[in-house]
């Protein structure tokens, strides 16, 4: 799949279907190692092409891929030296132009959330076979700054990318 794209699709946050078979991959030992190991907070930052997102701890990459690496997930590619890293996205660069936002005033200030589930999802413009590794998080201030910049409910849950799947893995 063109990086790009699947780039451009994660900050859209498109995903349509959940694998419920695939959903417990090791989803008890992940959610135990982020509530004994890991921050539920992060600082909420706009970068130069207008995505506003929570940067949060890289561990949420780092140390959870080691948890589904035998899956077949690998890190996600926008995962690296001058990239986003580990991130929740609030809004895309798209929604900024289309609402016309110009500043995100909170930009800077800490936001918590609470980690939920881990999830197995295909999003819908990817090829069959390629999966996201997910943990969905509940931040009622996401929401909240949405509302408050004249966007409509985010469709799909608050989430972190913890891995992809190629369907190269099925081969």
């Amino acid at each position: 799949m063109n990086l790009f794209i699947y780039f451009l699709m994660s900050l859209l946050g498109i995903f349509h279907q959940t694998y419920p078979t695939l959903k417990s991959y090791h989803s008890d030992k992940i959610m135990n190692f982020i509530f004994a190991r890991l921050p539920k907070s992060g600082t909420l930052r706009k970068d130069g092409r207008g995505m506003v997102y929570v940067k949060v701890d890289n561990n949420y990459i780092l140390k959870l891929i080691e948890f589904i690496k035998q899956e077949g997930f690998e890190v996600p590619p926008y995962f690296g030296e001058g990239l986003h890293g580990a991130h929740i996205t609030v809004m895309t660069p798209e929604e900024l132009l289309y609402y016309a936002v110009k500043d995100i005033q909170e930009c800077g200030h800490s936001v918590r959330f609470e980690p939920k589930e881990c999830k197995v999802v295909h999003p819908d413009t990817w090829a069959p076979g390629e999966l996201a590794y997910l943990i969905t998080v509940e931040a009622p201030l996401l929401q909240d700054l949405r509302k408050k910049y004249g966007m409509p409910e985010n469709k799909y849950a608050f989430h972190i990318t913890v891995g992809v799947r190629s369907r190269a893995f099925l081969k």
